[in-house]
């Protein structure tokens, strides 16, 4: 189940070009072990694995630079707890992850539509259990080429 996720992790990448000929994409993920330290006030996702400029590692907030229709993609694993994470567009709820039983994973692929200097990132909704476990922990972005 677990490589499952992974794979769709790796195919949504792979479905759109992210390489320099698309105009904004990032892929980011956590570093391997437990994270505890990188997930308030949103989570940090500070391994970039396809950097864009719009996207903060530092903070975890992906910036809008070119007005879309972005696929947004969030994939998340506590570990040993149940856990929530929420997918925020500038000051509003958009989509919550849970995950429930040990080393359960949950994703959220959505379509948004984001003008130039909407934000989003992913925050941690359960203060019960701030702990996401290693890099299958991901958070991406790609604009769908308009023509």
């Amino acid at each position: 189940m677990t490589m499952m996720h992974v794979f769709t992790c790796f195919l949504f990448v792979l479905m759109f070009d992210t390489s320099e000929q698309c105009e904004a994409s990032f892929t980011a993920t956590l570093p391997g072990g437990y994270n505890t330290n990188n997930l308030k006030p949103c989570v940090q996702y500070n391994q970039v694995l396809c950097p864009d400029d719009g996207y903060n590692s530092t903070t975890g907030v992906f910036t809008a630079e070119i007005n879309g229709t972005y696929i947004v993609s969030v994939t998340m694993m506590t570990g040993l707890v149940a856990g929530h994470t929420n997918l925020w567009k500038n000051d509003e709820l958009y989509v919550w992850l849970y995950t429930g039983n040990q080393y359960d994973m949950a994703t959220q692929v959505v379509c948004m539509d984001l003008v130039e200097g909407d934000r989003i990132w992913v925050i941690m909704a359960n203060a019960a259990s701030y702990t996401l476990f290693d890099v299958y922990n991901t958070f991406s972005a790609v604009l769908v080429p308009s023509e």
